[in-house]
């Protein structure tokens, strides 16, 4: 079988880009109007390459990627772009027998480790984050030249407003990660903060900065599961800031019916999400690398699963702009440390970030994924 004729048989369905393919066997493909330069040419250093592409389809892609296997020479940007139309790529009888034969082969993924994101380390996360509240989550930006420090307050002070919660209320945050909107409501609002967390670096970063900050009196960290061990407790307000994607599909409206449970009458829920307008599977190189055991929601989830639990909307805003330069900043800064990730970390996880990065910033801007902000309350 010539897996080279196959790779032309793919990209040859894709319409209005310009770039060029480099195989193995040194044979090139050019693909748009051949009398323009091509945004980028794709590498395939072996045959093996392509057969992970058929068989494996965006985890072979990206796993060949991270390891060196598959270059992107030009702009990575341009053909991620170009990966969204591979959906409606039409098989021809070639490409579906070579897809059979590539899995038969019984090509497997690799067996990397995949404590890349949480745990891969303060010191890298301090790389791109910003550094007054590290972050990890999208920025509210008033201007686009905004930068990630004042647009990353700015989202904690919305949050703030929004709730609009008196002294000495109590707040659940669902997933504190470093500790950045805690420490922030209790210095400014005198609010008394639970937290909820998985990761024991970020729980370490956490305590010590409440105790650097004189907020232990109003802040605690706990090293617990927020799907499994949620407080017997109500609180005036909880708080889920990019933590919803992790509960996952089948449990979804059962935990806001949790959620409800544990809001005093008259309290808030406020989410974040990365979603989807329309609902999707996520890619299976995003949930082994980047997002294990991650599940978008979709916008009528989010917005009719809290409703049908019983609360009431208040606030629903579509922020994805704010996405969007959230992923140009930290894209510029790992960019920028490359040589550092490398050096510490290798050339894999470097190659891993850069991907999802830029990959994460593009399904933002061709409408893959959504940024929603929501506010709900529970009657009185």
């Amino acid at each position: 079988m010539d897996y080279g004729k196959i790779v032309n048989d793919i990209f040859s369905q894709i319409s209005g880009a310009r770039f060029d393919i480099k195989l193995w066997d040194s044979r090139k493909f050019k693909y748009g109007n051949t009398k323009k330069k091509p945004g980028f040419t794709l590498v395939f250093e072996d045959e093996n390459t392509a057969k992970r592409l058929l068989s494996e389809g965006a985890l072979g892609f990206g796993e060949a990627y991270m390891e060196g296997k598959l270059h992107i020479e030009g702009s990575i940007d341009d053909y991620l772009r170009l990966r969204h139309q591979f959906k409606s790529i039409k098989p021809s009888a070639r490409m579906i027998i070579a897809t059979l034969l590539a899995k038969h082969g019984g090509l497997k993924s690799t067996e990397d480790q995949i404590a890349y994101h949480y745990d891969i380390g303060n010191d890298f996360f301090e790389k791109f984050l910003d550094e007054q509240t590290k972050s990890y989550s999208c920025a509210l930006f008033k201007n686009p030249s905004q930068k990630l420090d004042e647009a990353q307050l700015e989202k904690i002070k919305l949050i703030c407003n929004w709730l609009n919660l008196p002294p000495n209320s109590s707040v659940l945050d669902l997933g504190s990660g470093w500790g950045g909107f805690a420490n922030y409501a209790a210095e400014n609002h005198k609010w008394n903060i639970e937290g909820l967390t998985l990761s024991k670096k970020q729980l370490k970063y956490s305590k010590d900065l409440i105790s650097k900050n004189k907020q232990s009196n109003r802040v605690s960290f706990k090293y617990k599961d927020m799907l499994t061990e949620l407080p017997k407790k109500q609180y005036d307000a909880i708080v889920m800031i990019e933590s919803i994607e992790h509960v996952g599909k089948d449990r979804l409206a059962s935990y806001f019916d949790d959620l409800y449970k544990i809001v005093k009458p008259g309290g808030s829920l406020y989410i974040q999400a990365t979603g989807q307008y329309k609902s999707r599977t996520v890619d299976k190189f995003i949930t082994k690398y980047v997002f294990p055991g991650g599940y978008l929601p979709s916008y009528k989830e989010l917005v009719a699963l809290p409703i049908d639990a019983g609360f009431r909307a208040i606030e629903i805003h579509d922020n994805t702009d704010d996405y969007i330069c959230t992923m140009k900043t930290w894209i510029s800064s790992i960019e920028a440390n490359k040589q550092f990730i490398e050096d510490i970390y290798g050339e894999s996880s470097y190659r891993l970030w850069e991907l999802w990065t830029h990959g994460a910033k593009i399904s933002f801007e061709v409408g893959y994924m959504s940024l929603f902000r929501l506010h709900f309350k529970k009657p009185k």
